[in-house]
């Protein structure tokens, strides 16, 4: 026990992932502070407007790089820094053509895209600048990460939050903006990163007047196109179990297992922020010619693994216990608990195994796993929600436990690492 402890302390993956994780936390508990000062001076009415341009942004961020930024950290430790450019300057093209495309569909067809989301043509604009510059940031965000310079990842994403959160309080309070007055302040510090980001990027030589090649262009939209279904997928696949909730039983329903899900997502969280640097010795392992990578990947990912299953128990307990003392008006959410968090536990393993798929670019086939997946469980949802909404826990389990398993016996046929 002392000796599996001891490795996973001194594990360079396991300190770095606690960084992340660290500055993950910081950040989330930042925004939810934020969260209560603003709904004193922000109406449900305007929340509701607020949670309706930010599920647009989260849509729209999937689409407006064709998700090609991936590739960067792909060819990171293969190519040379200008090479690397190049890549980049695709997703710059990209971000900008479909920009483009989306503001000739506003500018064209208003009334049609405000019917089907309820936002007018002005916010929407707002909407698509706001993703545009966002791609910029989170390349730097990626190069840092790759650069393994956590600490300059950390300060980045709290400086962010922080002039967030100073520009909200400013004009919601101070010049009585409502929600608009948020937007406006993310749109600013956006804007603010977006110019840092580019310098920093040209300073580091990433951003160079570099032309990609024709096969350049090829592999990095067949490698990001494939995975805008994926991305888009969890988002739906969430969204979906409410809607069905609601639609059977109520909003208090939907608001007991939502409760319950935002604990069972503490553990997805502390994966994603974990294999924000496990990833990157993934991909520059596999991206040597030496016959120890098997075994060090090995021992990586058992501890892992491991380290996912111990998180997830100890929440699990720590939740069932306080939850009825702290709040026992959500007492009733408890019964939810065991299996969300052995769903989130399985997307942590699907994230690790992920990663091979990513770098050997099977996109494609990750995209059919995942969109095949979701379709069993909307499929599932509408047929057994009705009886029970703990069937809907069960059926989140169950199918992030076969997008596991998938993605698992896949990256075996590409990396053999049992």
């Amino acid at each position: 026990m002392n000796n599996i402890l001891h490795k996973l302390i001194y594990n360079k993956s396991v300190q770095s992932g606690s960084l992340f994780a660290f500055f993950s936390f910081l950040n989330q508990g930042l925004n939810f502070f934020l969260l209560l000062i603003l709904s004193n001076y922000i109406l449900p009415d305007s929340y509701g407007s607020l949670n309706l341009f930010y599920t647009a942004v989260g849509v729209v961020g999937y689409v407006i790089c064709l998700c090609t930024s991936g590739i960067v950290s792909i060819k990171y430790f293969k190519e040379s820094r200008e090479t690397l450019a190049r890549y980049i300057n695709v997703v710059l093209s990209s971000t900008l053509i479909v920009s483009a495309i989306l503001l000739l569909i506003v500018g064209l067809f208003p009334d049609f895209v405000t019917r089907i989301s309820n936002i007018q043509p002005t916010i929407q604009v707002l909407c698509i600048y706001l993703c545009a510059t966002t791609v910029v940031y989170n390349l730097l965000l990626d190069i840092f990460r790759l650069e393994e310079k956590t600490l300059a990842y950390g300060i980045l994403t709290t400086l962010s939050t922080l002039i967030n959160i100073a520009l909200s309080l400013v004009l919601v309070i101070g010049f009585e903006q409502d929600w608009m007055g948020r937007v406006e302040a993310n749109l600013i510090a956006s804007t603010f990163f977006l110019i840092w980001g580019c310098i920093t990027l040209v300073r580091k030589g990433y951003i160079r007047r570099v032309m990609p090649t024709k096969a350049i262009y090829k592999e990095t939209l067949l490698f990001g196109i494939p995975l805008i279904p994926h991305s888009i997928n969890g988002f739906l696949r969430q969204g979906m179990d409410r809607y069905i909730i609601n639609a059977y039983f109520s909003t208090k329903a939907v608001g007991l297992f939502s409760f319950a899900i935002n604990f069972a997502f503490i553990i997805y969280s502390v994966g994603a922020a974990f294999n924000k640097s496990n990833s990157v010795y993934i991909f520059k392992y596999l991206s040597q010619e030496d016959d120890s990578i098997q075994d060090k990947l090995k021992k990586q990912t058992v501890l892992l693994l491991m380290f996912y299953a111990g998180f997830s128990f100890i929440l699990y307990v720590a939740c069932r216990l306080l939850i009825p003392i702290l709040f026992p008006k959500y007492q009733e959410s408890v019964i939810y608990l065991l299996t969300l968090c052995l769903s989130t536990f399985f997307q942590c393993v699907y994230l690790q195994f992920c990663n091979f798929l990513f770098y050997y670019k099977k996109t494609k086939e990750l995209m059919f796993m995942t969109v095949g997946v979701s379709v069993i469980h909307l499929g599932l949802s509408l047929l057994l929600t009705r009886y029970s909404v703990l069937y809907t826990a069960y059926i989140s389990m169950f199918s992030s436990c076969i997008e596991a398993l998938l993605v698992f016996f896949y990256s075996r046929k590409l990396f053999k690492i049992f």
